[in-house]
């Protein structure tokens, strides 16, 4: 409707225009709101006021001027159109018009879909965490938003990929082969000193005991072997328990790209060439420095120490300047809150490299607490005190779990109640959104055995009811939503949403008997209004990646 409003007074001031020279249409910045008074119409407009001082009248005046030029433009779907106040434009739309949009919402498979992507490449790098243990709740919530985000763009019309980065070489890496190396030394030696940054985790000893079942031999070999046999045995587990977590979290990780590819395949080097040859390293007591405070980072970076190892940030810069040869159109990272620092280095290399760090963007993720019988439970990924994804998923379920992940805004902290999640309640969001859906598809089975023969879209006219109206033009926002989730990169919009849709339908069937049995018009018309709330449900819950139950 806001469309067709805008379409109409996007003509309107074209004329204007060629009227009155001094009238710049570019300048015109009015706005069309949905009044909170159903009293002021169902859309107002503020135009009047924004012309007022081109056309050296009064806002009235200008606003009845209008009033009767909109009249005909719009005049199968306004039933009034009146001037009220200063000058503001109420537009009251006729009860028809919303029989015609409930029509093509039940219809219209791709109604929904508002195509703002323009088909641009997208890659979106997510969880990303390193292969040093299995994710825990706190991954969980990256690996929810990152999915939903990707479902969200791709339903508005972008061409998105999605990635995970394997932190497979450096110190981490060390560390974990030490682990499991002392783990095995300690079946035969429990005096064998556990390294100091190891990971105390129930998993290392684990992945000991298989690795002592493959190769019985590996306390017998040479202890440098043996370790580096450790690491890549530990490695290929976690990596494949990640996997493994991750698609029972229904998110659909479109690559795996391996760190140590970046130095097989000589990037990281070729990455430092690049930055030198546009004049953006030095040399200073003997390290290699970035001088990415040019870059508006706050001083300047090592990524090269005097011993010659690389720093972090050096097979980062590779694998983002990899990224854009790759010829995407815009970059998104979902990185943990612990990296906030890290954002404006990365920021400086990518504008070093003379790319356009406005098509980088940087997704903080804070962090996310278990609450259990009304207690927070802590963790500590190395001292092996975490909860588990798997953990959550069993207990509470995927759908419940998704949705909780996705009920909040991404940089805000998070409770987690595991008791909400787990009831069976209208406390519980999720199950108050499901049950709506579910509700809409028993209603069409009840009426089936009471033999009513449902016919979709009869009897759109007898939807008076304000009750009615309300939850077509709700539906009818959920266009909006979709734009302002994708264009923010907030699919906890949608969640919101989906809560004050099942609200309304709820409310709506507790005052109302939808099957009238001696009235079959009127039974068709609110059984479609019920499969139209269904289907913005389930498209909804999609793009969240939970499930709608037909039955509950």
């Amino acid at each position: 409707m806001k469309d067709k409003i805008t379409d109409a007074l996007s003509i309107l001031l074209e004329e204007l225009s060629k009227e009155n020279d001094a009238i710049k249409v570019s300048e015109i910045d009015y706005s069309i709101i949905i009044p909170d008074n159903k009293d002021h119409g169902d859309y107002s407009v503020n135009i009047a006021m924004k012309l007022a001082r081109f056309l050296k009248k009064s806002p009235k005046d200008v606003a009845e001027d209008i009033v009767s030029k909109l009249e005909k433009s719009l005049t199968t779907i306004v039933s009034k159109i009146e001037v009220a106040g200063a000058g503001f434009i109420n537009l009251y739309v006729d009860k028809s018009y919303y029989s015609e949009v409930l029509k093509d919402i039940v219809t219209n498979d791709d109604y929904f879909k508002i195509g703002i992507g323009g088909n641009k490449r997208v890659l979106i790098e997510y969880v990303s965490a390193n292969p040093t243990g299995p994710l825990h709740i706190g991954h969980g919530r990256g690996a929810a938003y990152g999915d939903s985000l990707a479902r969200l763009l791709s339903y508005v019309g972008y061409n998105v990929d999605t990635e995970y980065y394997i932190n497979d070489a450096g110190n981490q890496m060390n560390n974990l082969g030490l682990s499991v190396y002392a783990r095995l030394k300690q079946k035969v030696d429990k005096s064998y000193p556990f390294p100091e940054n190891g990971y105390h985790g129930d998993y290392i000893n684990g992945i000991a005991d298989l690795l002592e079942k493959e190769r019985a031999d590996i306390l017998d070999i040479d202890e440098k072997e043996a370790i580096e046999i450790s690491t890549s045995k530990a490695i290929d587990i976690i990596l494949a328990e990640i996997e493994g977590s991750l698609k029972d979290f229904r998110v659909g990780i479109g690559n795996y790209y391996s760190e140590k590819t970046l130095y097989n395949r000589g990037l990281v080097d070729k990455v430092l060439d690049k930055l030198d040859k546009l004049g953006n390293l030095y040399e200073k007591d003997g390290a290699l420095w970035f001088s990415s405070s040019k870059y508006s980072d706050d001083k300047d970076r090592v990524l090269k120490k005097s011993s010659g190892e690389y720093t972090y940030l050096s097979p980062d810069i590779a694998y983002h300047d990899d990224k854009y040869d790759r010829g995407y159109d815009l970059l998104i990272d979902i990185w943990g809150a612990d990296h906030h620092g890290y954002v404006s280095r990365m920021r400086s290399a990518i504008g070093a490299l003379g790319y356009n760090n406005d098509n980088f963007k940087v997704q903080l993720i804070q962090m996310v607490s278990l609450i259990k019988d009304g207690n927070r439970v802590s963790m500590s990924t190395r001292s092996g005190e975490f909860i588990p994804l798997s953990y959550l998923i069993d207990e509470v379920g995927v759908d419940a779990a998704r949705y909780f992940y996705n009920m909040r805004s991404f940089d805000s902290q998070f409770d987690f109640d595991l008791d909400l999640a787990k009831s069976k309640s209208s406390d519980n969001p999720v199950y108050y959104v499901q049950y709506g859906h579910a509700r809409a598809y028993s209603l069409l089975s009840n009426a089936e055995e009471r033999g009513h023969k449902f016919l979709l879209c009869n009897g759109l006219d007898r939807l008076t009811l304000d009750s009615e109206i309300q939850i077509i033009k709700f539906i009818m926002k959920f266009k909006d939503i979709l734009k302002q989730s994708a264009e923010n990169y907030e699919p906890h919009r949608i969640a919101y949403y989906l809560q004050e849709l099942a609200s309304l339908f709820h409310s709506y069937y507790y005052a109302n008997r939808v099957i009238v049995d001696d009235d079959k018009d009127l039974t068709d018309a609110r059984l479609t209004l019920a499969m139209a709330v269904a289907k913005n449900i389930k498209t909804g819950l999609e793009i969240l990646g939970v499930n709608s139950p037909e039955r509950m």
